[in-house]
């Protein structure tokens, strides 16, 4: 692991290095290496700053920072999870305008919802962004030796990596430094959350139905805390700008009908759902293993920047109708073992609709069943690293 370098830390210090960079803003969970990257791009020099505090220090703390940067000899300015300070985005535009270049900025936050709004309304043309996703299959491999198996378990959080060997103490590590960081630090300090409690029973709900359908009724009631549709709607999302469950829409022409649709609940990390499982010493059973299998593989599109969608009608499903950054259009049954062609119905009744979708298997066993590609899991579970 260390001397491991992910695609972020490359692409970081190529833009440092060139001449008049724009504000370089990364993006992501926590947890997943952001810093790291910030740190080793800038190389030991300039300043770096964090406002990763339970006070986060105030907006005239920013041109105090800029100024300590530029009169520093390496004229680098990074400051971590910047969504943290009120009216960063003013302070930064203002400075960046009175004297462009000036510094090699780097901006870093987990909550997609406030840094984006801050981005796109202020400093709109002045900035790159770089997305930090959870580790992929290929780098767990390659840092860790983690294999498929074991990385459809438990996930990459590299942090808790060494924790491996003791399930109970792994477990308490994601919970604690990493969700309830998220939710205590990120969601309930920034945004207007009226109940914390239902917010935590919402994720802790999600987190034991990876790759579920489920309506938001039917969720409601399993909720010992009670709240509207509406509200746990908007906990969703929220969970979602912080990189934790995101609920796919079911596929329709219609996009009303899509809305409304129960989602499919999503974890971005497989860890998040491992380290929720009760008792967490137990096996998975091999059904539960295929749902993870699903999950991760839904989990990956998403972070890779695919348009992620299931589809549902009548008997017929297919897991994932999925549209990518170079027009791909694919059709996606996921299935851990052997499968038989009745088994993959949903594909061609879906595929006899939409003629421009291709429909594919992905299995963690080698086999080919006429009229379907294959895509090995290898493929889908590095995309995005």
């Amino acid at each position: 692991m260390d001397t491991y370098k992910r695609s972020l830390t490359t692409k970081l210090t190529t833009r440092l290095a060139e001449p008049k960079p724009l504000i370089q803003v990364l993006i992501g969970p926590r947890q997943v290496g952001k810093t790291t990257a910030v740190r080793a791009a800038m190389g030991g020099h300039g300043l770096y700053e964090s406002a990763d505090s339970p006070t986060p220090p105030s907006y005239e703390m920013l041109n105090q920072w800029w100024d300590r940067a530029i009169s520093s000899g390496h004229r680098i300015l990074a400051i971590d999870e910047v969504q943290k300070i009120s009216g960063w985005s003013e302070v930064i535009k203002r400075r960046w305008d009175e004297s462009p270049y000036a510094l090699k900025v780097v901006l870093t936050g987990s909550s997609a919802l406030l840094l984006e709004k801050g981005l796109s309304e202020t400093l709109a043309g002045r900035f790159e962004l770089i997305r930090a996703t959870h580790w992929s299959y290929g780098e767990a491999r390659d840092a860790f030796g983690l294999d498929v198996s074991k990385y459809i378990e438990f996930g990459c959080y590299p942090g808790s990596m060494h924790l491996l060997h003791d399930i109970t103490r792994w477990s308490s590590y994601i919970r604690d430094s990493i969700v309830e960081s998220v939710i205590g630090r990120d969601l309930l300090m920034l945004h207007p959350v009226n109940n914390p409690a239902l917010l935590r029973q919402v994720f802790g709900l999600a987190a034991g139905m990876p790759a579920s359908l489920i309506s938001l009724q039917k969720m409601m009631g399993q909720l010992q805390q009670k709240g509207s549709i509406p509200t746990i709607q908007n906990y969703l999302t929220l969970l979602g700008q912080a990189f934790l469950v995101t609920g796919v829409n079911k596929f329709s022409a219609n996009v009303i009908r899509e809305k409304k649709s129960s989602p499919k609940l999503i974890i971005h990390d497989n860890g998040l759902a491992r380290a929720f499982t009760r008792p967490v010493e137990a096996p998975l059973t091999p059904e539960v293993f295929g749902r993870y299998f699903e999950n991760v593989v839904g989990a990956r599109l998403i972070e890779a920047g695919w348009d992620v969608f299931y589809w549902k009608h009548g008997k017929a499903e297919v897991d994932f109708v999925v549209q990518g950054p170079q027009g791909e259009r694919l059709a996606i049954e996921v299935k851990s073992g052997p499968t038989t062609e009745s088994e993959l119905a949903g594909l061609k009744v879906f595929c006899g609709e939409n003629k421009d979708y291709e429909p594919v298997l992905i299995s963690l066993v080698d086999q080919k069943i006429a009229g379907f590609a294959s895509r090995s899991a290898e493929w889908v579970l590095s995309l995005g690293g």
